[in-house]
């Protein structure tokens, strides 16, 4: 990484031509989680010309960052003053003559310092994985000149003060600030936390609300768990909304005023992504996590086994029988706003529950197509309530459900449970009818609508 402008070596130094063992340096110190390969284009191009290929333990980068200083302006702003005095004691007969000079010179520079993120694997630029950033210095020279005059004979002083905010030191402090900012982006950290008076990165916060809608609601109590035990709580991994948990989460709540905010929802993720503690404390809380996680995962993945196996199996085997639920569903009721459509024209879904349950709803069209409909971007809180109607979408909601093509009769299917439900999950037959056989841990409704193309019809006639 060089100096882009090219005005290092014209100005006699005054920023550095190359940058590269200051981003090195930089990226060396953060250490832990980074792993810090320096890249070479020259040895890698002589490998594929030799056909070297033996790298033993070498490791190759997942990204490259590239950049330089873009900009030195060296007079933004030039200021010049200047005060000259003399005079002579002639008057009072004494034979000596003062002299006095004072030259003060001000200047601002500007310099700018780009990074971007590359992935090595295809050589591309990876979208928002990038710092651009820029720092103004200011360079002060100041001289006095003082002579006295004695009947011819002279005695002098003169001196030059100078103040110059050192450019180099300036462009490392940019280096170090863009390594930071880029790497928190990259590993979607809360970097600004680092910076005095800093604001919160949009593209990092983006990426944290889509990690959040692209969980299942288990993962999303079980990642809200993880950062609940590294502020300190005791709690487990386990994504489900136990006790302790909850306990936890109205602390929290309490303490970053949160409000009525729900449990599992997109301001309290944010919330405890951008508050964890930064301490040497939540360092050793985080190896125990990474334990739990890694424990949480196996369950689900010897849960997802046994299921494959149960599935496979040639000869039915004596299982215990599962536990009677039946008693702790209650009913789900779904209705529409009306019941024939026009392609274009806008659905609305209603529905209530007369026990707390977990609810997912979706539509399937006259195609066999299916799409969710809740819980959705805007409603991501699906664990329900009885004594109260939802709507979808609710009112005053930033979106709406517009019926498409093709023409035909198209199915709402809502499903409930006491336990979160996975998308892969459903209990629904190939036809999209419910599958009878697990009435007993679902409780079911459904609705269904015609859809009406009249743009067809009058072609047609």
């Amino acid at each position: 990484m060089t100096d882009n402008t090219g005005t290092s070596l014209p100005t006699s130094g005054e920023i550095p031509r190359d940058i590269t063992e200051m981003v090195k340096s930089t990226l060396n110190s953060i250490g832990g989680g980074i792993l810090y390969v320096p890249y070479d284009p020259e040895f890698m191009l002589n490998t594929a010309q030799t056909g070297y290929s033996e790298w033993g333990e070498k490791l190759l980068p997942n990204v490259v960052l590239v950049g330089g200083i873009t900009e030195f302006d060296r007079g933004l702003v030039t200021k010049e003053k200047a005060l000259d005095l003399g005079g002579t004691l002639e008057e009072l007969d004494l034979p000596i003559a003062l002299e006095f000079g004072d030259i003060r010179k001000n200047s601002l520079a500007s310099i700018t310092l780009d990074f971007n993120m590359v992935d090595f694997r295809t050589f591309t630029g990876i979208p928002f994985m990038q710092a651009v950033n820029n720092i103004k210095v200011h360079k002060g020279v100041g001289e006095d000149q003082l002579g006295f005059t004695v009947y011819g004979q002279t005695l002098g002083l003169r001196g030059n003060i100078k103040k110059i905010q050192g450019r180099h030191a300036a462009v490392r402090l940019l280096v170090q600030l863009s390594v930071l900012q880029v790497v928190g982006k990259y590993q979607k950290l809360p970097y600004w936390r680092l910076l005095p008076d800093a604001e919160p990165d949009s593209i990092v916060l983006d990426a944290v609300r889509e990690e959040f809608y692209s969980l299942e609601e288990a993962d999303r109590i079980a990642k809200i768990q993880e950062y609940l035990y590294l502020y300190g709580k005791p709690v487990k991994v386990t994504g489900r909304l136990d006790k302790s948990t909850l306990d936890a989460l109205q602390a929290f709540k309490s303490k970053h005023a949160l409000g009525n905010a729900t449990a599992v929802s997109e301001k309290v993720y944010l919330a405890l992504f951008e508050n964890i503690p930064i301490e040497p404390q939540t360092q050793a809380r985080r190896r125990q996590a990474n334990a739990m996680i890694e424990n949480y995962q196996q369950n689900l993945r010897d849960l997802a086994l046994q299921e494959t196996v149960e599935t496979v199996a040639e000869a039915p085997r004596e299982v215990s029988e599962p536990p009677e639920v039946q008693s702790e569903l209650g009913t789900l009721k779904v209705w529409l706003n009306k019941s024939e459509f026009q392609i274009g024209e806008h659905l609305e879904v209603f529905f209530e529950v007369t026990k707390p349950m977990f609810v997912r709803i979706v539509s399937i069209n006259a195609a066999g197509q299916m799409a969710t409909l809740f819980p959705n971007p805007h409603q991501s809180d699906n664990y329900t309530l009885p004594g109260e109607v939802y709507r979808i979408p609710p009112v005053d909601a930033p979106f709406t459900l517009s019926v498409a093509a093709p023409a035909g009769l198209d199915k709402i299917r809502a499903i409930a449970a006491t336990q979160s439900i996975p998308a892969s999950s459903l209990p629904l037959t190939e036809e999209g009818e419910f599958d009878q056989n697990k009435k007993e841990h679902f409780a079911f409704a459904g609705a269904e609508f015609e859809v009406v193309d009249n743009a067809l019809e009058k072609a047609m006639n």
